[in-house]
């Protein structure tokens, strides 16, 4: 798809969008801009043209976020709630749609010294320290374990699932390789 035709399209409603989470014209205006370049310098990689509007979308969502970070002492933040939550099911599409069954069966074939710290870690949001005496370990015996596992699960995820990032490293989709004992369309199975 060429960028006019994107820039046509997206324009009017992407503004819209944007001026309700800014509000200043002038602020929204230049993100708008900012948001086309980087879709200008990107678009090439989009592989799916279905997955361009979630893509764009995301890409202001992370332009707005960088205009409060970088504006926050200077401007008074406006924003009702969370902004992820403040969209609507058009507007946001969950792009990682499939790789939350992956990753559980991934962390279930981990070594036993590594799944169940992972799974305090980053599942129950247990703090490394406070597993010190449950698996009368050292903390940096726990840390080592904790990178070592998700080095572990990184490799599982990268040899039985086809990623796909942007140029930020935000995931755009994600589906399972067929040679991993997966269904025929590719899912995860649950």
């Amino acid at each position: 798809m060429e960028l006019a035709a994107i820039y046509t399209e997206f324009h009017k409603v992407l503004l819209g969008f944007i001026k309700s989470k800014v509000n200043n014209h002038e602020d929204a205006e230049d993100i708008v801009q900012n948001v086309f370049m980087k879709v200008a310098g990107s678009v090439g990689d989009l592989n799916r043209k279905e997955k361009l509007q979630s893509w764009i979308y995301a890409i202001a969502r992370n332009s707005i976020i960088d205009y409060y970070r970088v504006n926050g002492n200077k401007k008074k933040l406006v924003i009702e709630g969370d902004i992820a939550e403040s969209f609507s099911d058009e507007e946001y599409i969950d792009t990682t749609k499939g790789l939350d069954c992956c990753l559980i069966d991934f962390v279930n074939q981990l070594p036993d010294e590594y799944r169940d710290i992972i799974i305090d870690v980053e599942m129950n949001g247990i703090k490394q320290k406070d597993l010190v005496e449950k698996y009368n370990l050292a903390y940096p015996s726990i840390r080592s374990r904790v990178q070592r596992g998700r080095e572990k699960l990184k490799q599982l995820l990268l040899e039985c699932c086809n990623i796909q990032w942007d140029t930020r490293g935000n995931i755009l989709g994600v589906q399972s390789k067929p040679a991993c004992g997966n269904n025929e369309d590719g899912d995860c199975k649950n």
